[in-house]
């Protein structure tokens, strides 16, 4: 058995529901057997020789009137790694199904015949004792068919494990450990969610039949009562000051979005409110409305011309070595891990950015970002990614370290007005927490 012990277990209480996979803060007991794992791996050596570390999980389990856990890496480890270190074969879960070394496809025929026989061959279980094989858990998806690699991830194969031996799930977490790949944006020992593509439709099956965590997105029902803060209005747009958790355009999750709240607090649910550029869900700062379409499709095209200048502010982990610079990474979306972006020189869209420093203090850095382009999340990759900046902001909970909100703020913003041609500039400054957070850690 794979199944190892907590210590002291009945210091800590137990959660009431199994963790949502998709959004979570670890439970405590989810750390402490995270913790006994990375003491393990910090004594292998090989691992910190990798270019590119390696996602590892817990499970916590209930067996046998005992508390313990399970542990596992997703993917899979050279075999030079395996053979040096005995704990990868004796402590940690085996992958689901394992190809004999022999079944190597020589056409391309071939292959996509044994890429579909292996997939029948991940049998999932559910809590309910179901099975269901691959094939037929994505063929229900907009994939329609696995992605390379599913089933091999950490959260996937220790559930399996635990329904295989009659052990009851209790709560999980994901870590990573080691070095950060290229293309995506990794910080050693953080905690971070199941992948959308490849694992979201396996755990949907396999949780069926446990009772979950709701996921925390759709728990939020702030900001209704809220008025927003009107920065400039005349008879053909207006610009708001949003307010970090609230959508600047509707969205599938139950979150009030700008227009919503700004119709009630107008007295008009009627009015023809429409945003003509978004910010992140988690983003402060100034957004512009239009009054009318035609108003919509001039400041939409303004925006398609680089006419609009946009300023905003950020607070960074780290120090930023340079006072000033350009960062140009391309970027593209990951479509296994949405709603990430990730670096991409061969397929991604040109991604600019400028950037100055304002200030420096206790480990962190205050700066301001003047993007050239407009693309989903392009100032937290290019701040985060070691390519760019190598210093996410502050709170960032996909690119960086979670926090109570997103330190970055949308400051200014300048163009001219497409009906009267006069200039409008607009500062706003971020609320005092972000130079609070700087000087007060």
């Amino acid at each position: 058995m794979l199944f190892h012990p907590l210590d002291n277990p009945d210091c800590i209480e137990l959660p009431q529901k199994f963790t949502f996979p998709f959004c979570y803060d670890p439970h405590p007991l989810a750390v402490a057997a995270a913790e006994k794992v990375i003491a393990l791996l910090d004594g292998v050596e090989e691992l910190c020789q990798m270019k590119e570390g390696k996602m590892f999980g817990v499970l916590i389990v209930e067996w046998q009137k005992q508390l313990g856990f399970l542990m596992a890496y997703s993917g899979s480890l050279s075999r030079k790694i395996i053979d040096s270190n005995e704990i990868f074969s004796s402590d940690f879960v085996p992958q689901i199904f394992t190809l004999p070394d022999n079944s190597i496809p020589s056409t391309q025929e071939e292959s996509r015949r044994l890429q579909t026989y292996i997939f029948t061959q991940y049998k999932m279980l559910n809590a309910l004792g179901e099975e269901r094989d691959l094939i037929d858990i994505f063929a229900e998806t907009p994939l329609r068919f696995p992605p390379s690699g599913s089933g091999d991830c950490c959260a996937p194969k220790m559930l399996q494990y635990a329904f295989c031996h009659g052990m009851k799930p209790v709560c999980m977490a994901e870590f990573w450990y080691g070095n950060s790949p290229k293309d995506e944006i990794r910080h050693h020992l953080n905690y971070y969610p199941s992948c959308q593509g490849r694992c979201k439709p396996i755990l949907n099956w396999m949780l069926k039949g446990m009772d979950v965590d709701d996921d925390p997105m759709n728990e939020y029902r702030g900001g209704m009562g809220e008025n927003l803060s009107i920065v400039y209005e005349d008879e053909w747009l207006l610009i708001v000051d949003k307010p970090s958790g609230m959508l600047s355009v509707p969205g599938k999750i139950v979150v009030p979005s700008v227009a919503e709240v700004l119709k009630r607090q107008l007295g008009d649910e009627n009015l023809q409110l429409f945003p003509v550029h978004r910010l992140d869900m988690f983003t402060s700062g100034l957004q512009i409305l239009v009054k009318g379409l035609q108003t919509q499709k001039d400041v939409q095209r303004m925006f398609e011309n680089r006419q609009v200048k946009k300023q905003y502010v950020a607070l960074l982990e780290g120090e930023v070595a340079s006072d000033r610079g350009r960062i140009t990474l391309p970027l593209s979306a990951d479509y296994l891990n949405r709603p990430c972006q990730r670096v991409d020189f061969e397929h991604g869209k040109s991604a600019v950015t400028d950037y100055e420093v304002v200030e420096r203090c206790n480990g962190r850095t205050l700066v301001n970002l003047f993007p050239h382009t407009g693309r989903t999340h392009q100032l937290r990759v290019h701040c985060a990614s070691g390519e760019g900046l190598g210093c996410p902001i502050v709170g960032d909970a996909l690119y960086g370290h979670k926090n109570q909100r997103l330190y970055l703020h949308a400051q200014a913003v300048s163009f001219v007005h497409p009906v009267t041609g006069k200039p409008i500039d607009v500062c706003h400054p971020p609320v005092p927490s972000f130079s609070e957070c700087l000087h007060n850690q």
